[in-house]
């Protein structure tokens, strides 16, 4: 039985923040920020909301609140640990896209190493996923167009050696939908380069496994070397998603799901869908073959193929795209 479609202006209203973790408590201010809430934690790092104490000069281009993210305290006196949060903060500075999350500047505060960022007022691509599928409702096809070129542009620019001298792609290596962001105006942004690297100088051991399993590539979660190929593998497999209204990759235990995404199967979506334009259907899977070779070979070709799409079946690529999702 389809449940209801979802009441997406309600999801609008309660979209004003990123959702804040209930019942850890919480230091009060850090470098100079008051902190408002804990939006995350992941394996290195904690993020959150905050706002600058009267007495901090913001960088330019901070906004009345933004997101504060920390080194683990375990992790402080972790060398190792220490020069990737740095290496990625040192990345992320450089970055100045419509379509990536700003970070503005990294310090230490006392023991403390802490990166401000924007604060994108919305809720992640993954949230809101998981609610269609929870829902039985597919989003609409304009809307995961457009998302999908949104993170091609992004990925266009990052893979195009900004910051880089000489000009170096900068592969993200974990293009997921938790790591997009949505935000109530219709942003669309891509975040976290916590394992990103440049082409052909990778920031940690060969075959060491870092990403996001379900959405890797084959070549990259079996070890090999990855390229920006892979990213735009990723950007393949949410649209799948997005159109299909389910994961590609369930994960059943995590032998299985290695195997299945080393395997790359990926059903055609006109078997799992109804009613999908030839055209879109045969874009999404050029963009999920298994062998990188025959996939897009630049973000650029993407979005020109989602682009082509949205002309022939008259779909808007703007934030109008997204109207259903935004109450609009």
């Amino acid at each position: 039985m389809r449940r209801s479609p979802p009441d997406f202006h309600r999801i609008r209203r309660r979209a004003s923040t990123r959702c804040r973790l209930r019942g850890v408590p919480l230091e009060r201010e850090l470098g100079g920020y008051e902190i408002v809430g804990r939006l995350a934690v992941g394996g290195m790092a904690e993020v959150y909301q905050a706002r600058p104490l009267p007495t901090t000069t913001p960088a330019a281009g901070e906004g009345p609140e933004v997101v504060l993210k920390r080194l683990l305290p375990a992790y402080r006196n972790d060398g190792a640990h220490v020069k990737h949060f740095i290496d990625e903060a040192k990345i992320a500075v450089r970055l100045q896209h419509r379509h990536v999350v700003r970070t503005f500047r990294c310090f230490k505060a006392g023991a403390d190493y802490l990166m401000v960022q924007e604060l994108v007022p919305g809720r992640t691509l993954a949230y809101f996923l998981d609610l269609l599928i929870q829902a039985g409702t597919p989003m609409p096809l304009p809307a995961a167009n457009y998302i999908g070129w949104c993170l091609l542009d992004a990925l266009a620019y990052l893979h195009g050696g900004i910051g880089a001298t000489p000009p170096l792609p900068l592969v993200h290596r974990d293009v997921n939908p938790s790591n997009v962001l949505l935000s109530v105006t219709g942003d669309v942004k891509l975040t976290d380069l916590g394992i990103a690297e440049f082409e052909g100088f990778p920031r940690a051991e060969a075959g060491a496994l870092r990403g996001t399993v379900a959405y890797m590539s084959p070549e990259q979660v079996v070890g090999d070397t990855v390229d920006l190929r892979s990213d735009l593998y990723s950007v393949g497999v949410i649209l799948w998603e997005l159109i299909a209204n389910r994961r590609l990759f369930p994960q059943t235990n995590e032998l299985d799901l290695l195997q299945r995404v080393r395997d790359a199967q990926v059903p055609l979506l006109e078997s799992v869908r109804a009613a999908i334009p030839e055209y879109l259907a045969r874009v999404v899977r050029q963009g999920t073959f298994a062998d990188r070779e025959k996939r897009f070979q630049t973000a650029p070709e993407f979005a020109r193929a989602l682009q082509l799409s949205a002309q022939r079946n008259g779909w808007p690529l703007s934030v109008e795209a997204l109207n259903p999702l935004l109450g609009r």
